[in-house]
């Protein structure tokens, strides 16, 4: 490893609980996203993917907690520079949040109204992806442009199928909710693989197992 890379990966306590949070975060929805996608399942799939989804967010979760401890024998020393950097990030993270949140529920409302719900898991998943690409830039995390394109990618074939009646999923035109919600969990899931890779290489350059 070369020292540029080795100073990179030298991470304050703040990044280092950033990183938890959003594997809590990411690991949260995937098992949202994992939990509706196998009530529309049945029979033994459905049960495997029951477990799959509680395993996968079990051992996501305990990588976050292991993260979160890692964090606590860092220093806790922040500059004011720092402090007034993490408010900005926060109050940002909030107004984005809280405009997806709207925007999901208009979406929901609107489409219930017209009588088109089938729309609504595609249209949700796009908001989703379509809220990483800020966050990537806020957070300064590269790897939320490629999960907020995957995802927008996802959503936007499910909802031209849909438009154009193709049943590649299957005759029901609902069988593209199950595969925006399964493809949605499997985007996260990846995500948050990719974030638990790189704090297990922060935590063995510092010797912590």
């Amino acid at each position: 490893m070369s020292a540029q890379a080795s100073q990179r990966l030298q991470l304050p306590r703040a990044a280092v609980q950033g990183m938890a949070s959003g594997i809590f975060f990411l690991t949260f929805f995937g098992a949202y996203w994992g939990f509706i996608s196998a009530a529309f399942m049945s029979g033994a799939v459905q049960v495997v993917a029951f477990l799959l989804v509680g395993l996968v967010t079990l051992v996501f979760f305990g990588m976050g907690i292991l993260l979160l401890r890692y964090a606590r024998t860092l220093p806790k020393t922040v500059s004011v520079e720092d402090a007034a950097v993490g408010k900005r990030i926060a109050m940002w993270f909030g107004m984005i949040f809280g405009l997806e949140m709207v925007l999901i529920a208009l979406a929901s409302i609107l489409l219930s109204l017209f009588r088109v719900d089938r729309f609504i898991a595609p249209t949700t998943a796009l908001i989703v992806g379509i809220h990483f690409f800020p966050l990537a830039r806020l957070f300064r995390v590269p790897v939320y442009y490629l999960t907020g394109a995957l995802l927008s990618v996802l959503a936007l074939v499910a909802l031209v199928a849909l438009l154009f009646g193709l049943p590649i999923a299957g005759s029901s035109p609902y069988n593209w909710s199950l595969f925006v919600g399964v493809g949605t969990t499997l985007v996260l899931w990846l995500t948050v693989l990719y974030m638990t890779w790189f704090g297990l290489r922060i935590m063995r350059q510092r010797g912590i197992s």
